[in-house]
C-alpha cells in the first residue's frame, strides 16, 4: 500500500510517501524552493515541488499512489492537483501520528502542543486545537483530551492570535522583543537568549495566564496585558538596558514555558499511567523544556519526532493512513528511527555542481578522506559536511551540517559572525559518540533528534567551550554507527586526534535561509560564505584564493 502524506498549515509544507507501513521519502518544500519555512509563497503551491520529489525518489506517479491523506488545517492549495482524491485528518491528530508511529514504543502517552491546529467551532465562536493528549497502542490514537482556544481577530502585525494557548505565548514574547518572523521563526533565538537573562519579570507573568487541572488558559485580555507590559519594560530601558531587559523577558516566558509543559506531562502521567510519553508540535522543539520532563516529570521515556513542527504532519498524515486506512496493526521498531529520508545524491550531480564552478574551487578525493577532515577540524577549519539523504526537520543531525573543533571558545564567534551571520548570543550543538556521552554531558539518553538541552559537565565545559551554552547546557546530538556510520567514523578521526569524542554541529545554511538540500545548494552556501572546506560525498573541496 503506497500512501502520499501531505503537511504543514499556512508555512513549513512538506510530503511524505509511506509504502507497506515504511517511509521511503520525505522532504520539507523549503528545501526545494529555498523560501524559509516555504511561507507566503501562494498559488506557487500548487506545483508541490515536495510531491513530485517523494514519488519521483521512489519511480512513481501521481496515479500510482493508493491513498492521499492531508491534515485539514493545511493550506487547500497545496491539495488541489489531488481534487476529491484527498482523505482529511485533525491537524492535531496527524502530529500525534507523526511522533507515536515513529516511536520505538508499543504503547504511549501523546501530548500535542502547538501555536494552533484544526479549526473546531463552538459555542464560543470560532476557535482551533492548542493542546490535546491522546492514548496510544496497537488499537491506534485514540482522544484523551482536546482542548481549543478562541481565535481573535488579527493584530497589526496581520496575524491571528489564539487564546489558551502555550505556542502562542511563546511567539508574543518574541515578537515583541524583537524576534518575529512568520511561523514562529523567532522562537529558537528565544530560548537561546533565555540563557542570558534573569528572573526579574517571572513574578509578571504568572499573572499572565493560568493552569489547572491539565490546561493552559490565557486570554486576549491577559495577552494584551502581557504585550504592553512589555512594551513598557523596553521603553523604560532605552536604548541602553534594552538587551539586558529583552534577555530577562526570553528568560521569563522560557521559565513558564518549562513549567506549563512539566505540570501538563504530570497530568497526562495520573491520567494515563504509561511510563511513555511522545511529544509533538511546534513547541516540543524546545528542546530545554523537554529535557524538565525527563528530569520532572514519572515519565521514563520520551520519544520526540524530528519533524516535531508544521513540516512534520505530512509524516503523521501518511503514516496514519497506513495504520489506520491500511488495517494494518502497530508494532514498534527496536532500531531509532531514521530522520535521514530525503534523495541521494549521486556522483553525477555533485560533478555537475563543481563544474560549474570550476573556476573557483579545487577538487580532490582524498584515499583517507575522514582522516584528511578530521586534521582540518583540528587545526581549526571550519567544514561543510554533505552526505548521504538529507534528515527531516529543522536540525541538522550530520548529513546537512556544517562541522567544526568544540573546544576553542573563539570558534563560536567565528561562525556567527563570519559563516551564519547571525546573533553572537546563539549556541551551537555538540555531537558525541553514544559511548562516550556520559563522559561529557549529565545525561545517558540517547538523544537522536538534537531535542533534549542537557547540562555539560562541570570539568568538562572548559574542554568544549565552543558548544557550552552560557548557563552550561548544550543541545546534543546521540551519534551512533547504526543510525549514521560515516558521522560516527569521523568523529572516531576527530577523537583519535584530539582525545575529544565531539564535534560543533550547526546547520548548513547562511542566516535566514533553508538548510541545504541539493550539491548546487550546498556549493553555493560554500562559496558565499567563511566556510573553509567542503564534502561532498567522498570529495573535498576547497576555494581558489581570491586575487
Amino acid at each position: 500500500m503506497r500512501v502520499l502524506g501531505l503537511g504543514g498549515s499556512h508555512h513549513d509544507y512538506g510530503a511524505c510517501l509511506v509504502r507497506d507501513g515504511v517511509v521511503v521519502s520525505a522532504v520539507e518544500e523549503e528545501r526545494l524552493t529555498r523560501v524559509k519555512m516555504a511561507f507566503g509563497l501562494g498559488p506557487r503551491l500548487a506545483k508541490a515541488e515536495a510531491v513530485d520529489y517523494v514519488l519521483g525518489e521512489a519511480g512513481l506517479g501521481v496515479d500510482d499512489v493508493d491513498l492521499v491523506v492531508a491534515n485539514d488545517f493545511l493550506n487547500p492549495v497545496y491539495a488541489a492537483r489531488f481534487g476529491d482524491r484527498v482523505h482529511w485528518i485533525g491537524h492535531h491528530l496527524s502530529h500525534a501520528a507523526s511522533t507515536f508511529y515513529t516511536s520505538p514504543f508499543e504503547e504511549a502517552a501523546v501530548l500535542v502542543l502547538d501555536g494552533r491546529g484544526s479549526d473546531v467551532g463552538t459555542d464560543a465562536g470560532l476557535c482551533c486545537e492548542t493542546t490535546t493528549s491522546y492514548r496510544a497502542g496497537p488499537s491506534g490514537l485514540r482522544p484523551l483530551t482536546a482542548h481549543a482556544g478562541r481565535v481573535t481577530l488579527a493584530d497589526e502585525r496581520s496575524v491571528d492570535p489564539c487564546e489558551d494557548s502555550i505556542g502562542w505565548m511563546y511567539e508574543l514574547v518574541s515578537r515583541e522583543i524583537g524576534f518575529g518572523g512568520p511561523g514562529g521563526q523567532g522562537a529558537g533565538k528565544t530560548m537561546g537568549l533565555a540563557a542570558y537573562g534573569g528572573p526579574r519579570y517571572v513574578d509578571a507573568m504568572r499573572e499572565c495566564y493560568s493552569l489547572a487541572d491539565g490546561r493552559f488558559r490565557q486570554s486576549t485580555q491577559q495577552q494584551i496585558a502581557m504585550r504592553r507590559h512589555i512594551q513598557s519594560e523596553l521603553a523604560k530601558a532605552g536604548e541602553r538596558g534594552r538587551d539586558e531587559v529583552r534577555a530577562d523577558l526570553a528568560h521569563a516566558v522560557q521559565h513558564h514555558v518549562e513549567r506549563v509543559i512539566v505540570e501538563l506531562a504530570r497530568w497526562l502521567h495520573k491520567q494515563t499511567g504509561q511510563p511513555r510519553l511522545c511529544l509533538a508540535g511546534g513547541v516540543a522543539l524546545n528542546s530545554v523544556a523537554n529535557f524538565k520532563i525527563l528530569e520532572e516529570t514519572p515519565f521514563e521515556e520520551v520519544h520526540i519526532v524530528p519533524a516535531a513542527g508544521d513540516s512534520g504532519t505530512s509524516l503523521g498524515a501518511a503514516l496514519y493512513g497506513h495504520h489506520e486506512h491500511g488495517g494494518a496493526g502497530w508494532t514498534p521498531r527496536p532500531e531509532p528511527f531514521s530522520p535521514y529520508l530525503g534523495r541521494e545524491y549521486g556522483t553525477a550531480d555533485i560533478d555537475a555542481a563543481l563544474n560549474a564552478v570550476s573556476d573557483r574551487v579545487r577538487v580532490s578525493r582524498p584515499a583517507e578522506l575522514l582522516v584528511t577532515v578530521a586534521l582540518r577540524l583540528a587545526a581549526g577549519d571550519v567544514v561543510g559536511w554533505f552526505q548521504g539523504r538529507s534528515e527531516i526537520g529543522p536540525r541538522a543531525l550530520g548529513n546537512r551540517s556544517i562541522l567544526a573543533d568544540p573546544r576553542p571558545a573563539w570558534m563560536k564567534d567565528r561562525i556567527n559572525e563570519k559563516v551564519k551571520h547571525r546573533e553572537p548570543f546563539r549556541p551551537f550543538a555538540p555531537i558525541v559518540r553514544q559511548a562516550r556521552q556520559a563522559e561529557f554531558f549529565g545525561t545517558d539518553v540517547p538523544v537522536h533528534y538534537m531535542l533534549l538541552v542537557a547540562p555539560v559537565l562541570e570539568h568538562k565545559r572548559q574542554q568544549i567551550a565552543a558548544v557550552t551554552h552560557a548557563d552550561g547546557s548544550a543541545r546534543l546530538q546521540t551519534v551512533t554507527a547504526a543510525l549514521n556510520p560515516r558521522l560516527d567514523a569521523l568523529l572516531a578521526a576527530f577523537e583519535r586526534l584530539t582525545g575529544v569524542p565531539v564535534l560543533l554541529n550547526t546547520s548548513f545554511n547562511d542566516n535566514d535561509e533553508p538548510i541545504v538540500e541539493s550539491p548546487a545548494d550546498a556549493v553555493r552556501c560554500f562559496l558565499n560564505t567563511d566556510l573553509d572546506a567542503l564534502v561532498l560525498g567522498d570529495t573535498l573541496v576547497t576555494k581558489v584564493p581570491a586575487p
